[in-house]
């Protein structure tokens, strides 16, 4: 369902007519999506769906109930105000209850793309058989996914907010196995426009160290140099951006905490080459100009020379504190330098080269230590060439070192499997780096 900013202005003002009492706030998402999944050599799955979603919160008294449908027409819209206002008597009082915000100014983000939004079944079977059609010519077995979507987000008030942005976004993924089964890469591809997937090349990269990867031999845990792929840092660094919470930071619950009370902005923590920012107006991967409650995302540095610069914070939090309200950002970035991957392996004496990490968990939340398992590619680096893949590893580390014992960095790129926040990324060399054991999963 597509969804104007002037369908969309009618539709709240619908919904913000119904209300009985002052505090009604609105979240509308609509959207219209397709995918094409593949896998043994075909298309598998096809399908296209057009949805919207309504979600209704009414507060009064501090107390708050939140009720979502599917159907726009002024009935069932009556039938949600109702409801929410019905339930919000029966709710508990939030002791940390805000406000609805009002009319504030959002940043200007062009974020859609004409080909995205027009992109057909036609255009989806195209583009996945050229992935398959390279991988069958590089003699590997590939299984992915093609999404795309174009979605609408409004959050309104009855205090003035109406906040409205309309994206597109296309990605693509691709597992390449080897025919003996010994060796397995993925590769992906996101972004808010089309003219820059290019299937063969998605594939020829999973498929090279699919097959480099095959035959792996085990090698002893410890801690190593590593060499990570971009992928593998913005798998790490999603963890990062959860911690940098003001409040968790005060209430001494945080790797920010300072020793005594308070947070550790304006100290020195990390190497001085590491500047991580967001800016959700970037013209090259933009990102949401607002948050589910319709807070501005501005451009924010988090980390400059290595001096840690600014936490997020709730609503309730930044009014408790006298402080800037400042929500989780929609993007991050980070500063490189001109090399690229291959150059960081030929200045690599001994290292593991890390393609990706997944199925990562939090051990030590004040420590921000989380563990995990290396996957799709992982090599043993000597003499600045790759000269034997190795069975995957646990490894027990924390983001917050790969900031501190970064050895170089390279060129930035946005991490072609990170489809939720925009994560642009270099590959970096990192010093003694926790292996802690030896996995046999492919």
């Amino acid at each position: 369902m597509s969804l104007s900013r002037s369908k969309a202005k009618r539709l709240v003002d619908d919904v913000l007519a119904e209300a009985s009492f002052g505090d009604l706030r609105v979240h509308i998402t609509s959207s219209e999506r397709g995918h094409l999944r593949y896998g043994a050599g075909r298309p598998t799955t096809s399908g296209d769906v057009d949805g919207v979603s309504v979600a209704v919160t009414a507060s009064k008294d501090g107390r708050t109930a939140t009720v979502t449908g599917s159907r726009t027409d002024k009935p069932a819209i009556a039938e949600l105000v109702r409801r929410a206002e019905g339930l919000s008597a029966l709710s508990p009082e939030d002791p940390e209850y805000m406000p609805p915000l009002g009319a504030s100014k959002l940043p200007r983000v062009s974020a859609e793309d004409k080909a995205v939004a027009g992109l057909s079944s036609a255009k989806r079977a195209e583009l996945v058989g050229r992935a398959i059609g390279r991988a069958e010519g590089d003699g590997v077995s590939a299984a992915g996914i093609l999404e795309h979507q174009r979605r609408t987000t409004v959050v309104a008030t009855r205090a003035g907010l109406f906040a409205h942005h309309t994206k597109t976004q296309v990605s693509l993924s691709s597992t390449c196995r080897t025919p003996d089964g010994t060796g397995s890469a993925r590769s992906g591809f996101v972004s808010h426009a089309l003219a820059g997937l290019v299937p063969e090349r998605l594939v020829k990269d999973a498929a090279d160290r699919a097959k480099l990867s095959q035959l792996p031999i085990g090698r002893k845990p410890g801690r190593y140099t590593v060499i990570l792929a971009p992928q593998a840092v913005a798998d790490l660094l999603q963890y990062l951006v959860g911690a940098l919470s003001s409040r968790r930071a005060e209430e001494g619950r945080s790797a920010f905490s300072r020793m005594g009370g308070g947070t550790q902005i304006g100290e020195k923590l990390f190497d001085p080459r590491i500047e991580l920012w967001s800016d959700p107006a970037d013209k090259a991967n933009p990102a949401d100009p607002f948050d589910g409650q319709g807070r501005p995302q501005s451009r924010v540095t988090w980390i400059k020379g290595g001096v840690l610069e600014a936490l997020h914070t709730s609503r309730y939090w930044a009014a408790n504190k006298g402080i800037e309200d400042r929500p989780q950002p929609s993007s991050l970035h980070m500063a490189g330098g001109a090399d690229d991957l291959d150059a960081l392996v030929a200045g690599a004496d001994k290292a593991v080269l890390i393609s990706r990490l997944w199925y990562i968990r939090m051990l030590d939340p004040q420590q921000l230590l989380v563990t995990g398992l290396t996957r799709d590619g992982t090599f043993w680096v000597e003499g600045g060439k790759i000269v034997q893949p190795v069975r995957n590893f646990r490894f027990n580390d924390s983001p917050l070192n790969l900031l501190r014992k970064v050895v170089a960095l390279g060129q930035p790129q946005r991490a072609g499997l990170s489809t939720g926040r925009v994560t642009v990324v270099p590959p970096l060399v990192v010093s003694d780096f926790n292996l802690a054991s030896v996995s046999d999963a492919v």
